[in-house]
């Protein structure tokens, strides 16, 4: 029958997991903090940058002329332009807007004289005053209407102004934090490369050094992981620890059948010791009775011839206890129980001690037998754990070379970041002085409003007009100012930010520093990290084929940084987690296994004693029992004692009847001191026998059920033992590679997932790109566009300050010429002025009203608006057909 085959013990699945360090600085820097409010800027200059394929090489083939200094900083941009449309044409469109002042200036300057329009000359016509009067009221509303337009155009300057000083201040501030985040990446870039390789060879040397604890042990205790197994399994389906304690149960049984017989036989010794004088006895009244006979007379010879007494010979009663006594079987039985050194049960009990111990203790003898095998596997595991610590020391080293080249570079970075300084600071001073200047002519603007809200409209004006002036000097050199930050702004953010930013190909990046890689003299075989690492370890026979695009997604999903950089090569972990790789202890544990020789025939002699047994206790008793039960000497004597009594009494002669009754009475005495006695020794015979046989039947069955089931179990073990041990040990070596199948399988889980993730590499990666691109590129564009802002309202404002100029003007003449007209009018009557004066108080107040709801900035001259009512109240009196 062939054993079920049984699952292999499940197997401990903890390894020990490596802590990642939390010392990285990037992250506590809050470079993602805040609002970045121009990053709008990147989306409109996305739709002006030319991405179609034959621009983006020559923008690549630019660049790297640019990174092996074929050409300048100013020739790159220049040469970009030849291939940028859109930003041509933002550099005309800023041209064009800061001209717009100077040409409206010289427009304004020679159009003719706001005097040409206006009659200076005294007039009392009251018509023309009238028409005068109406043309003050268009100017007094022209003049809100442009007061309220330029403070519109002064607080979106004040408000573009504050962007500029802020954007320019921002780009100050990250400038000058630069050398401090540059530092922080390379700091951290250091180390996350010791801190990968911490991890790393934690999981390595610390997984390893777990597996070989746990084959040790397993080898260790190998007689409860091997040996009781087999024994549980040929204990289960032999069911020899039954059998044995059966045997045991025999032993038992034999001794209470050793000791009936026993009784047996001290009861046959006595009723031979008595049936031997009651034969010497009996035969002595025989011949008594024989005489008595011949004593008889003739008479009564008849009656005294019809007396009869058996003796034992003719009973058999003595041949048939000698027999029973000396029966070999018997004799056999009764000494198996006996304590003798060459008795059955002695020589069974020391079989079934030695078998049961070859049986439990065969998980203790088979650690001894398997401790060769067990050294040879403990002495491959250390080599493999030096071979381990050895890959691992080589990427170690490889590491280390990378931790150099990130130190050379944060040395070299120190050089460069004093003339990144100098460049910063020019920067900032640029846009100060932009600022600033921008600011001056805001408050020349400011001022001559003002001037305006005081009455000082002649002040006022003339300020306009410088403030126009101003502008269109200003204008030219905003304009330029705006143009260099444009370039600067919209090139970094083509240049470095959008390849930074193309989620999730990095197209341009990839070609740059990747494949082809441009920036390199010579083409990389396999990119940027493939040369990286042969930088650290030229003498490393793989290739890393990893691109880029694919590093930076895999950091930013947080992947580990085994499985996305390839370093299987570099640490041979496939060759290290497999134990096939070492073919010396791949035969050591190949070796170890359970042997059945233990088990072959080991029962034999036990079942020879059984057979034995088994042959002894095929004794016929109750052939004895039916003998005994039949010879009763004591009733032949009562019956003859009966018998003579009765002849005695018919018995004429005296003499004769006289010596019947003292015959009688030697019978009696005979049956009772003897035959009485021997009748209950043969009772006591018949119920041994009787109860011999009970016990025997049953021991004789119990020692051939035994003897059966032992022999099946004993042919179970011959033929399927080897077949178990063999199975047994396939599972405990499937075992011991099953330590080293979990150490693979938890090595590659956490080396590609949870161990030495290289999230802080996009963290350093995003940190730069963000510096540069939101705290730099950004403001930088918001400079740019709130210089461009200023360019449109100077523009804007230039018109309406030289207009309101001359509304200014305007307003003077009118206004001049009124009152000298109101001084020379006459031919009214009183009454008429007061009635006058009373309309044009009320007109004054309506008028008034009107000016403060269209503009907070402007105020009414009393002079003029009393001048005005009174024209009007003049026109009623009027006769117009006069006219």
């Amino acid at each position: 029958m062939d054993p079920p085959t049984q699952s292999p013990p499940t197997l401990p699945q903890d390894f020990p997991e490596p802590t990642a360090t939390d010392a990285y600085i990037i992250p506590t820097l809050g470079l993602h903090e805040g609002t970045f409010v121009f990053s709008y800027l990147s989306t409109f200059l996305s739709y002006i940058t030319p991405y179609d394929l034959p621009v983006v090489y020559c923008i690549l083939e630019l660049l790297r002329d640019a990174f092996h200094t074929r050409v300048s900083f100013l020739q790159l941009i220049m040469e970009a332009l030849k291939v940028e449309s859109g930003y041509i044409c933002l550099i005309a469109i800023f041209f064009l807007i800061s001209l717009i002042p100077l040409c409206y200036t010289i427009a304004w300057g020679c159009s003719k004289s706001v005097d040409e329009d206006i009659n200076a000359g005294p007039t009392v016509d009251a018509i023309i005053q009238a028409e005068e009067l109406s043309l003050e009221e268009s100017l007094q509303c022209r003049r809100s209407f442009l007061g309220l337009m330029l403070q519109v155009i002064i607080l979106l300057l004040i408000a573009s102004v504050i962007a500029m000083f802020v954007t320019n201040e921002q780009i100050a501030s990250a400038i000058d934090q630069t050398p401090m985040v540059v530092r922080s990446s390379l700091a951290d870039a250091e180390t996350f490369l010791k801190d990968t390789e911490q991890q790393i060879s934690f999981v390595l040397l610390e997984g390893l050094a777990t597996t070989v604890d746990r084959i040790r042990s397993d080898l260790n205790e190998l007689d409860k992981l091997l040996g009781e197994p087999i024994q549980n399994h040929l204990s289960l389906f032999t069911g020899i620890e039954i059998i044995f304690e059966s045997i045991m149960e025999i032993s038992t049984s034999s001794n209470n059948l050793s000791r009936r017989i026993f009784l047996l036989q001290e009861t046959l010794a006595r009723a031979a010791k008595i049936s031997y004088e009651a034969e010497y006895r009996l035969d002595e009244l025989q011949i008594q009775l024989s005489v008595l006979q011949r004593q008889c007379t003739y008479r009564d010879r008849p009656l005294c011839d019809t007396l009869k007494i058996k003796n034992f010979e003719e009973s058999g009663l003595i041949d048939k206890i000698r027999k029973l006594q000396n029966d070999p079987v018997l004799a056999k039985l009764m000494s198996m129980g006996e304590a003798g050194k060459n008795s059955t049960m002695k020589m069974l009990t020391q079989e079934l001690t030695l078998a049961r111990s070859i049986f439990r203790n065969y998980k203790t003898e088979l650690k001894n037998t398997t401790a060769p095998s067990k050294e040879n596997i403990e002495n491959y595991l250390e080599d493999l754990g030096n071979a381990t610590l050895l890959s691992t020391n080589t990427f170690s080293n490889t590491l280390n070379n990378l931790v150099m080249e990130v130190t050379k570079t944060a040395n070299f970075s120190d050089s460069f970041f004093d003339y990144y300084r100098e460049v910063g600071a020019i920067q900032w001073l640029t846009g100060l002085t932009a600022t600033v200047s921008t600011l001056l002519v805001t408050f020349i603007l400011l001022g001559a409003l003002s001037c305006g809200c005081c009455h000082a409209d002649n002040k006022a004006g003339i300020t306009l007009v410088v403030g126009s002036i101003v502008i269109c000097m200003a204008s030219m050199a905003l304009s330029g100012f705006a143009m260099v930050e444009m370039l600067l702004g919209a090139h970094g953010q083509v240049f470095i930010c959008h390849p930074l930013y193309d989620e999730p190909n990095y197209t341009v990046l990839g070609k740059l520093i990747d494949k082809p890689g441009l920036i390199y003299p010579v083409e990389p075989q396999n990119g940027i990290i493939d040369a990286l690492l042969k930088s650290a370890d030229p003498n490393r026979t793989f290739s890393v084929n990893v691109p880029l695009a694919a590093a930076i997604n895999e950091c930013k999903r947080n992947k580990g940084t085994f499985s996305t950089f390839q370093l299987e090569g570099l640490l041979n972990v496939s060759s290290i987690m497999d134990y096939h790789s070492y073919p010396h202890l791949d035969h050591a544990i190949a070796e170890l296994a359970a042997t059945e020789i233990p088990f072959i025939g080991f029962t034999k002699q036990i079942q020879a004693i059984l057979e034995d047994m088994l042959t002894d206790s095929d004794i016929n008793l109750t052939a004895f029992r039916m003998d005994l039960t039949q010879i009763s000497p004591d009733k032949d004597v009562i019956t003859f004692i009966d018998q003579l009594q009765r002849v005695s009494a018919q018995i004429q002669d005296v003499a004769t009847s006289s010596r019947m009754t003292t015959l009688g009475s030697r019978a009696k005495r005979l049956q009772v001191s003897l035959l009485a006695p021997l009748e209950q020794l043969r009772g006591d015979i018949v119920y041994h026998l009787t109860a011999l046989e009970f016990q025997l039947s049953p021991w004789a069955t119990q020692v051939n059920k035994s003897l059966i089931h032992l022999r099946n179990a004993q042919s179970y073990l011959d033929a399927e033992a080897a077949e178990i041990c063999h199975n047994k040990s396939e599972q405990f070596r499937r075992r011991l590679k099953g330590h080293f199948d979990a150490y693979r399988n938890h090595t590659n889980v956490i080396l590609s997932d949870k161990c030495a993730s290289c999230r802080p590499l996009f963290e350093v990666f995003d940190a730069m790109r963000m510096l540069f691109c939101h705290h730099i590129m950004d403001p930088m564009n918001g400079l740019w566009f709130s210089s461009f802002l200023c360019l449109f309202l100077w523009a804007i404002a230039t018109p309406v300050s030289l207009m309101m100029s001359t509304t200014y003007r305007r307003l003077e003449m009118v206004s001049g010429k009124l009152q000298h007209s109101n001084s020379n009018y006459y031919g009214n009557s009183s009454s008429t002025r007061s009635e006058r004066q009373g309309h044009h108080h009320h007109h004054q107040q309506h008028y008034t009203q009107q000016q403060d709801t269209s503009s907070h900035w402007s105020t009414q001259r009393p002079h003029m608006a009393s001048s005005a009512g009174t024209s009007v109240n003049v026109l009623p009196d009027i006769d117009r057909s006069n006219w």
